[in-house]
């Protein structure tokens, strides 16, 4: 059960790097900071933080002093675009890579204790299955896996997904598939995992969605401004936004052990599994 006072909490994971999952986090956290909502971004890379560099940040602290006893949790905070309040987790810091258990938990509680003060909380975990990337995993009500439609990126999504039906503790996982070239192209790499999960795992996935490939996300990410005012109007804009809203109807509407998503105002969400 997840142990964030937030139920809109999100942890984005991926079984390997490169494949958007820190620009989902942060269209995530733009599309509920755009309805209004009060937004936490969490860096959970730890010493590999890139959340801050994608919404043009130059944050003069991170998690490194939080940790280290030097600053509060909340001393750390600082405001981005959209008014989200991100959390930067320092990058190039080796000790953030191994932290023992005891600067984990220390950690873990930080964020438990300001969740509430947000109506979202996105973590943007790091690449892999370390104990850190799984103990932020379970933290979050839902667990979104993204891959795109590389062999070697779907292997790896896949084997994430293993780790994460095994923890009992963790909840709904949704999957979605950045850089598609047709939406046809992210459900096939969906039903493929999904029935492989349920036949091997006896998971059930939910279907998040799929992002395009857009040149405009490369021009956001080379300026530094992976999310600006309009940038929910890109390709890709909108179908990161779409998949907010799949997902938070998971969160609202999830029926263990179905796979389906229970939400009456869209009821093509229905019955996403094979």
């Amino acid at each position: 059960m997840h142990v964030l006072s937030s139920k809109n909490s999100i942890a984005v994971s991926s079984g390997k790097g490169g494949v958007g999952k820190t620009l989902t986090s942060v269209h995530l956290a733009a599309t509920s900071a755009r309805r209004g909502d009060r937004t936490l971004i969490i860096d959970g890379d730890l010493g590999l933080a890139n959340v801050d560099v994608l919404l043009g940040l130059k944050p003069e602290n991170s998690i490194f002093e939080v940790l280290t006893g030097r600053l509060t949790i909340e001393d750390a905070l600082v405001r981005g675009p959209l008014g989200i309040t991100v959390l930067p987790a320092g990058s190039g810091i080796a000790a953030l890579q191994n932290l023992d258990p005891s600067m984990r938990d220390s950690f873990l509680d930080d964020i438990r204790r300001i969740a509430n003060r947000f109506d979202t909380v996105i973590i943007d975990t790091g690449a892999g299955i370390s104990e850190t990337v799984l103990q932020l995993n379970r933290l979050a009500a839902i667990n979104l896996v993204v891959t795109t439609p590389e062999p070697h990126a779907i292997t790896d999504a896949y084997a994430l997904i293993k780790v994460l039906s095994e923890c009992e503790d963790v909840p709904a996982v949704a999957l979605a598939v950045n850089q598609v070239r047709s939406d046809d192209e992210g459900r096939r790499i969906f039903d493929r995992l999904s029935e492989v999960a349920s036949r091997f795992l006896s998971t059930k996935l939910v279907f998040a969605g799929a992002i395009p490939l857009d040149p405009a996300v490369q021009r956001g990410v080379m300026a530094r401004r992976a999310v600006q005012e309009n940038s929910n109007f890109s390709i890709a804009g909108q179908a990161w936004t779409q998949c907010f809203h799949r997902i938070l109807s998971t969160s609202d509407g999830w029926r263990p052990g179905t796979g389906d998503i229970h939400d009456p105002s869209d009821m093509s969400l229905e019955g996403t599994h094979p």
